[in-house]
């Protein structure tokens, strides 16, 4: 293993001469987090380092300065911010962010699921005022999940407290080379290939490895609201391809027979997010926000209001141990970093 792969190697390290490595905060395929301090501004950050065998590749360090850059360009509320990005002499690929106090979609679910209905809505309000902005900028997620949806403090102008979603690593999911499909293939062949994403949460043509747009996170996004909303996700399985294959192929149990209070409109828009063919989902994220504004005007009005009995609390400065005691109330994901699919007609 590279001494780069160390979790405390780095610790102390000056980053592109503006960054001082300061505590690591936990890690994934992709590579490790740290918080920093920007130094010219006095500023707390966070830094993920790119694993160094995937930053040794040629190819993915082209393809993390295209996503890095792609990403950058992203300025809303509900987007994580990129500050900055680069190589070190010593082949070290970085990505500086803003960093964010609070927790993931994952341990709030974790720790009191479902949701109530207003709250799971204002949270895919904001989802969705995300991935507008993004796919405006031709910029697609491809693994959306609850733990790449963080929720974070804020305050309106009477100082009152509030919660704000923030969505995260745009492009990371392309940068693990997530292959498309040619449409050529014909559709009742096996195909072999690449498929990177979470099994609950992928779209019908991400798991065959066809080619995927944004609705193909709208679909994902419609997973989360189910979850949300009833505790469960629409589909799951003893393996990462028997999930996938339902969701391909079988149609999801209506959130009303799981929960009796859900309300009509909403369902119909968690089935709608949910419909294998693309072609009968919502076109965009701007239809989807609009249809749950609608369904749930009490949602919308307290869109940013902080629930009382869901405080916030700050992301840990380590990994979570395997000897938590934490509620474990959700099933844990498997993350793919490479997934054989099978065409499906």
């Amino acid at each position: 293993m590279s001494e780069l792969d160390g979790a405390d190697h780095l610790i102390g390290r000056m980053i592109a001469g503006k960054f001082a490595i300061v505590s690591y905060l936990g890690g994934g395929a992709m590579g490790k987090v740290y918080q920093a301090r920007q130094v010219a501004l006095d500023k707390c950050v966070a830094i993920k380092v790119m694993n160094f065998a995937l930053a040794s590749d040629s190819s993915f360090a082209a393809r993390f300065y295209r996503e890095a850059k792609a990403a950058a360009r992203l300025d809303h509320p509900n987007s994580l911010r990129v500050i900055d990005f680069g190589k070190e002499p010593d082949g070290l690929l970085y990505l500086a962010m803003e960093y964010l106090d609070g927790r993931d979609l994952e341990q709030l679910l974790r720790e009191q699921s479902p949701l109530s209905i207003e709250h799971a809505v204002a949270i895919g309000m904001q989802i969705l005022s995300a991935l507008r902005s993004a796919h405006d900028a031709g910029i697609i997620h491809r693994d959306l999940k609850p733990e790449n949806i963080m929720l974070v403090r804020g305050v309106d102008e009477d100082g009152q407290p509030r919660e704000l979603v923030k969505v995260c690593d745009f492009g990371i999911a392309k940068l693990l080379g997530t292959r498309e499909r040619p449409s050529d293939v014909p559709q009742r062949t096996t195909t072999q290939g690449l498929v990177v994403g979470t099994p609950e949460y992928m779209s019908p043509e991400q798991g065959k490895g066809e080619s995927i747009d944004a609705r193909s996170d709208l679909y994902s996004v419609g997973v989360m609201l189910y979850e949300m909303v009833t505790g469960k996700v629409p589909f799951e399985a003893e393996t990462p391809v028997a999930t996938v294959f339902k969701h391909v192929t079988e149609p999801p149990v209506p959130p009303s027979e799981l929960r009796s209070d859900v309300p009509a409109a909403l369902e119909a828009i968690c089935l709608r997010a949910l419909s294998k063919d693309k072609e009968a989902r919502f076109q965009n994220a701007r239809d989807m926000r609009n249809a749950l504004k609608a369904a749930l005007p009490v949602a919308s009005r307290e869109l940013f209001a902080m629930p009382n009995s869901q405080p916030m609390v700050p992301i840990p400065t380590a990994p979570p141990t395997a000897a938590s005691t934490a509620p474990q109330a959700r099933t844990s994901r498997t993350n793919l970093g490479v997934l054989t699919f099978v065409a499906v007609a």
